[in-house]
């Protein structure tokens, strides 16, 4: 019994330990030290969650539209980018279209997945972002931790 609850223990030591972070160290600063990107939610992008698997509870539905721009705002300060929500003509403007939202719960994990459209100057990079836990979690912080993914998979692409 001992070595049953040890090896639970560990194991779940082991995932909590390698949650997902998207501020990593492969953005290039010096790429974006001159640059402000604007971000701005395109009143067009899906409201609502795909739910699929077993799932037991409540579902509320986040405000997709204030999450996202939490994830903007989130992702400066991990990253110390300038990433901002809004408008401003001087800077690079990314219509940003949210294209799928999928919460896809499993027997022992829940992996929430957002497919995004990013336009900048008539160019479209397609980010795919994911969070996945062990159990279902919060709607609207598995939303903003996958948006920020999206984003961070975005900043990848842009800076190439």
């Amino acid at each position: 019994m001992r070595k049953l609850l040890f090896g639970l223990f560990f194991t779940s030591a082991v995932v909590c330990l390698s949650a997902q972070s998207s501020a990593s160290n492969t953005l290039n600063k010096e790429y974006f030290k001159e640059k402000t990107l604007v971000f701005t939610y395109n009143t067009s992008s899906v409201e609502n969650f795909n739910v699929e698997g077993p799932h037991a509870g409540m579902f509320i539905q986040p405000d997709v539209k204030k999450t996202f721009e939490e994830a903007v705002s989130e992702m400066a300060k991990e990253t110390k980018i300038n990433l901002i929500n809004g408008n401003d003509s001087s800077a690079d403007q990314i219509d940003s279209k949210i294209l799928d939202i999928t919460w896809e719960f499993k027997l022992f994990s829940a992996e929430l997945t957002t497919k995004v459209n990013f336009n900048v100057n008539n160019q479209n990079y397609m980010s795919t972002g994911s969070f996945k836990n062990m159990g279902g979690g919060s709607e609207r912080k598995n939303l903003k931790k996958a948006l920020k993914n999206s984003i961070h998979n975005f900043l990848l692409e842009y800076q190439k």
